[in-house]
């Protein structure tokens, strides 16, 4: 009995060496805080978003929050975040496709990469400028649990549409200009001929008033003088980021 309790125990330690390394590999590996800048609750939310959304496109898509860039390497912010991509291995599939997002928050510098076929089709340099419309505004605010979700929900959109061959091109925000235009055009129009109608309407109104002497000559009016809001507003960050390429992708780079 004694023997058979020995080999039961070994077998456990022998399975339990055999999980951790997994769980160590799996981790936290899309999100990575070394700044301690979101709660724990926080961390596991993104981590569980990221990873889902990594696995649904085979693109594997990282957040990266530091104290110093400089700690991690040599070269600008860009050079650090394409270093670290490599160190680390990430992407997925045997070109390791993916993109990363790394915040410097001594320097408030920012830098993206995109590596792999797929992730560079998904993620041209100007789908990278949209992108960061969407989280530099709650950066900027300080908001970085907004402002990392902004970025993995776009991220899912942009792998979609790519997906469905329609990637993130310049051309999408002309189209969408005169989609704006046209509908502001025919609204213009309807709005023009019942205000016509209601002059028409009014008229006629006066007309029959005077002919019955009910005219009253005595002008009334409610003035409006003003109103009381109160929103938040959150200021676009004027970043002045900037293109790269190197380490085998390119990005962008930045302030928040």
């Amino acid at each position: 009995m004694k023997r058979k309790l020995t080999v039961f125990v070994l077998l456990a330690l022998l399975l339990t060496l055999l999980v951790l390394p997994a769980q160590a590999e799996e981790g936290l590996y899309y999100v990575t805080d070394e700044a301690d800048i979101l709660t724990d609750e926080e961390d596991m939310e993104l981590e569980t978003l990221l990873q889902g959304i990594s696995e649904e496109h085979n693109i594997g898509v990282y957040l990266v929050a530091v104290d110093d860039y400089t700690d991690y390497g040599d070269g600008s912010v860009y050079e650090v975040t394409y270093g670290l991509y490599h160190e680390y291995t990430m992407g997925k599939g045997e070109e390791r496709n993916g993109i990363m997002l790394l915040l410097s928050m001594e320097q408030r510098d920012f830098a993206t990469f995109v590596y792999g076929a797929d992730a560079e089709y998904a993620f041209s340099d100007y789908a990278l400028q949209q992108l960061e419309e969407e989280f530099l505004p709650y950066f900027a605010d300080n908001d970085w649990y907004e402002g990392f979700r902004a970025y993995a929900t776009t991220c899912d959109e942009y792998l979609t549409k790519a997906e469905e061959g329609k990637p993130v091109e310049e051309g999408d925000g002309m189209i969408y200009l005169i989609v704006i235009g046209a509908s502001f055009l025919i609204a213009l129009i309807v709005v023009s001929i019942l205000k016509a109608g209601m002059k028409n309407v009014r008229a006629g109104q006066e007309a029959k008033a005077y002919i019955t002497r009910e005219l009253n000559l005595t002008q009334r009016s409610d003035q409006f003088t003003h109103t009381t809001r109160t929103e938040r507003k959150i200021e676009k960050s004027d970043s002045d980021s900037k293109a790269h390429s190197g380490g085998g992708g390119h990005g962008r780079s930045g302030k928040f």
